[in-house]
């Protein structure tokens, strides 16, 4: 009983704490730098960097993120949605902010290596980004994150024969800007 009366406090306090978030109301739209790798090496390769679009929108409380990343040999598109539980100022005076998030992904990959050597992974998982955001103006913001997951990949082609892979997922880092409309 008291494990139900602490799941439901802290439960309360998220909520509160998630209606007095500090980013604006309005659009925001940005871009950024990922840097990142996945919890299983030989599954899916060594870390890499993407770029990716950052969307929110006025009418939702989630955070998206959109990554695409093409090679010779791949390519791969992503999605995350994150909502903020913490969304607090650190230093009021110069704009300084920090986020904890629950969110989701899902990615789609598909290489084609020589030697008709190929296969696609479809990955779902939880997010947990927590980072710091820095707003010198109204309309600009900066933002750093960390980002792990976990999750699940459904495997296709030639390498590993369909299965389904646990862990899916890995880490995160974002850099980047946000404008705000």
């Amino acid at each position: 009983m008291k494990k139900l009366a602490l799941v439901a406090v802290l439960g309360v306090v998220l909520a509160i704490v998630g209606v007095f978030a500090d980013h604006p109301s309005g659009w925001g739209v940005g871009l950024d730098v990922q840097l990142g790798g996945s919890w299983d090496k030989d599954y899916y390769g060594d870390p890499g960097a993407r770029y990716a679009l950052s969307l929110k929108a006025p009418q939702l409380p989630i955070f998206w993120g959109i990554t695409l990343d093409i090679n010779n040999n791949w390519f791969g598109i992503g999605i995350t949605g994150d909502y903020y539980l913490i969304d607090k100022l650190l230093v009021k005076n110069i704009g300084l902010g920090w986020y904890l998030g629950l969110g989701g992904y899902v990615n789609v990959n598909i290489w084609d290596l020589p030697a008709d050597y190929s296969w696609t992974s479809i990955g779902l998982g939880a997010r947990l980004p927590i980072g710091l955001s820095w707003q010198p103006l109204d309309f600009l913001e900066v933002f750093l994150d960390f980002g792990p997951s976990l999750g699940l990949a459904f495997g296709l082609g030639d390498a590993y024969d369909d299965h389904i892979h646990f862990p899916d997922g890995g880490w995160a880092g974002d850099f980047g800007i946000r404008f705000w409309f």
